[in-house]
C-alpha cells in the first residue's frame, strides 16, 4: 500500500482520510504521528504555516485556504457543468453517474440543495426527465431526496416502450407469445406463418415496434408496425385477396413484405377504455386494430388481432391460430400484454 501524497488534486478531507487508512494499515495509531506523516506528504510547492498546525483538522483548514484548493473546486464545478446522464439502454451506468455527481458536489463544496438541484437538472437527458423533475422540485429538501427523485423518474422512464424498441406480445387468454417463423401457410396467402407459440418467449417472438409519426414515445391511437426480428418481415393481414385463417376462417394474419401500407400497419388501442395512460408502457394490456379499405365494398373495414386455443397443422407440426376479426366483437381473446425486451 503506497503512502498517500497531496498535490492539490483531491479534497483535503479525502487526503487525510486516506492517510489515516494508510497509518492504520501500518499500525500507526498516534494522532501526532498521523499528523506528522500528513504534513510531510504534502507537496513541497504547497506552502503553509506548519507551526500553527496542531491537528489534522488544522491541516485540512490550511490546505483548503491554499490557491490549489480553489483551482480544485472550480475544476469540479466545470466538470459538473459538463456532466450528462446517459441512459442505461444507451450504455450508461446509473450508480457511477450518481457517485460522480455526489462526489463533484462535495469536491466543489456545493452543499446548498437548490444549487444541487440546479446542477442535476442540467444533467438530465430529455424532456421527460426534466418535466418529471420539475413536478417534484419543491419536495426535494436533501441530497438523498434528490437521488430518490432521480431513481423514481428513471424507473418510470424505463417502463416506456420507445419507437424502435424490441418487444414481445403475450396473448393474455392463453399465455402464449405472438410468433412467426420461416415456415409458410399451406392455404390462403401461403405467406410466412404467424401463430401463438411457447409460454416462454424466444427469438421468434421478438418484434421491433416502429411508428412513423412519433420520434420517441408511442402514444395510444398511433399507427405502428411490427417487424419480425428474425425474418425482417412485417405483421400483416392480406386485405387485397381476402385470405382466411386455416381453421376459424376469419381474416388471415401473416408476415410479409408487400408494399400495401394498410396491410401491415396497426392502430395501438387501450384494452380498457377507462385507462388514462397517454403512452405505451411495458406490461400494458393492449388491442391491435387494423384499418383498411375493403376492395369488395369500397368501405373502410376495421379488424382486431385475436387468438383462441385453435390448432392448425403445417406438415406434421401444430400451431395455435392467430387471426383478425371485426372490431364489433371484441372479447378477452383479443388482449395482448406487451413486454419490453430491449
Amino acid at each position: 500500500m503506497d503512502i498517500p501524497r497531496y498535490i492539490g488534486d483531491v479534497h483535503p478531507e479525502d487526503y487525510i482520510k486516506e492517510m489515516r487508512i494508510y497509518c492504520n494499515f501500518k499500525q500507526i495509531t498516534n494522532d501526532d504521528d498521523v499528523l506528522k506523516f500528513s504534513k510531510l506528504m504534502v507537496d513541497s510547492t504547497i506552502d503553509f504555516p506548519s507551526e500553527n498546525i496542531e491537528s489534522c483538522e488544522d491541516l485540512i483548514k490550511e490546505l483548503k485556504e491554499h490557491i490549489t484548493f480553489l483551482i480544485f473546486k472550480n475544476s469540479s464545478i466545470r466538470k459538473l457543468h459538463l456532466l450528462k446522464y446517459e441512459l442505461e439502454r444507451d450504455g450508461g451506468d446509473t450508480p457511477k453517474f450518481i457517485a460522480k455527481f455526489r462526489s463533484l458536489c462535495r469536491n466543489a463544496e456545493i452543499n446548498d440543495i437548490d444549487r444541487q438541484k440546479h446542477h442535476l437538472y442540467y444533467t438530465l437527458p430529455n424532456d421527460f426527465f426534466r418535466n418529471e423533475f420539475i413536478k417534484h422540485y419543491d419536495d426535494i429538501k436533501t441530497m438523498n431526496d434528490l437521488v430518490i427523485c432521480f431513481e423514481s423518474t428513471l424507473n418510470e422512464y424505463s417502463r416506456f416502450i420507445l419507437n424502435g424498441s424490441v418487444v414481445a406480445l403475450k396473448h393474455v387468454a392463453t399465455g402464449k407469445y405472438l410468433t412467426s417463423s420461416i415456415k409458410h401457410y399451406e392455404t390462403g396467402s401461403k405467406n410466412q406463418l404467424v401463430f401463438c407459440g411457447k409460454s416462454l418467449r424466444d427469438s421468434n417472438s421478438a418484434w421491433t415496434i416502429k411508428c412513423l409519426q412519433s420520434p420517441e414515445f408511442l402514444p395510444y391511437e398511433s399507427i405502428i408496425y411490427l417487424q419480425h426480428n428474425n425474418t425482417n418481415n412485417f405483421l400483416e393481414i392480406c386485405t387485397d385477396r381476402h385470405n382466411l385463417s386455416p381453421v376459424s376462417k376469419l381474416t388471415e394474419v401473416s408476415c410479409g413484405s408487400n408494399n400495401n401500407y394498410s396491410d401491415y400497419t396497426w392502430i395501438l388501442d387501450r384494452s380498457k377504455s377507462e385507462s388514462k395512460d397517454e403512452f405505451l408502457k411495458t406490461q400494458d394490456i393492449i388491442l391491435l386494430r387494423n384499418k383498411y379499405p375493403d376492395y369488395l365494398t369500397n368501405k373502410q373495414k376495421e379488424e382486431i388481432l385475436g387468438c383462441k386455443d385453435i390448432m392448425f397443422t403445417v406438415g406434421e407440426d401444430e400451431y395455435q391460430e392467430v387471426y383478425a376479426h371485426s372490431k364489433d366483437n371484441i372479447d378477452e381473446y383479443d388482449e395482448w400484454c406487451i413486454e419490453l425486451i430491449e
